[in-house]
């Protein structure tokens, strides 16, 4: 599989009910609730001078939104640590080398902006076993896990990679 470019452009409050339906497709319609939620919360936070630790980046390709991906930082967590926010692909775009690209890009992003540790959450459940794999083959290693996390007893798994 050959290396992708791809160019990826800040989040703007009118890309939400786009980026909700990306999530959704791609991962499950729970996420794509919680995505609305924690966006939507974003840019209230943000249209009131307000950071709140987040920064989100969309990639299109012939006006179609075919990825999104972010980073999280914690106010109260150590300055070198950043999480992996939102993150999917178009079904459609799956498996060609642009969730590499994507993943790259915002890892370039939190290295400019000083982390130097990468951490992503994400879940033991069947929706996300693709996932899993996909953050493994990209150099994140298990850091810990939550059990019972979800209401369905799914636990989360934390997954990390220094920069």
């Amino acid at each position: 599989m050959q290396n992708k470019t791809i160019e990826i452009v800040p989040m703007q409050a009118s890309d939400i009910e786009k980026a909700v339906a990306l999530i959704s497709l791609a991962m499950n319609e729970d996420e794509g609730k919680w995505a609305s939620e924690t966006m939507h919360f974003h840019f209230k936070c943000a249209a009131q001078g307000l950071d709140d630790g987040h920064d989100y980046y969309l990639w299109w390709k012939d006006a179609e939104l075919m990825g999104i991906v972010g980073l999280h930082h914690y106010a109260w967590g150590p300055p070198e640590n950043v999480w992996l926010a939102w993150f999917a692909v178009a079904p459609a775009e799956q498996g060609k080398g642009y969730g590499k690209a994507l993943l790259s890009e915002v890892e370039q992003k939190a290295r400019q902006r000083g982390f130097r540790k990468f951490f992503v959450e994400t879940y033991e459940h069947p929706d996300f076993e693709k996932a899993i794999r996909f953050y493994q083959k990209q150099g994140f290693t298990e850091h810990g896990r939550i059990a019972n996390y979800l209401a369905d007893g799914s636990q989360m798994l934390v997954l990390g990679k220094t920069l």
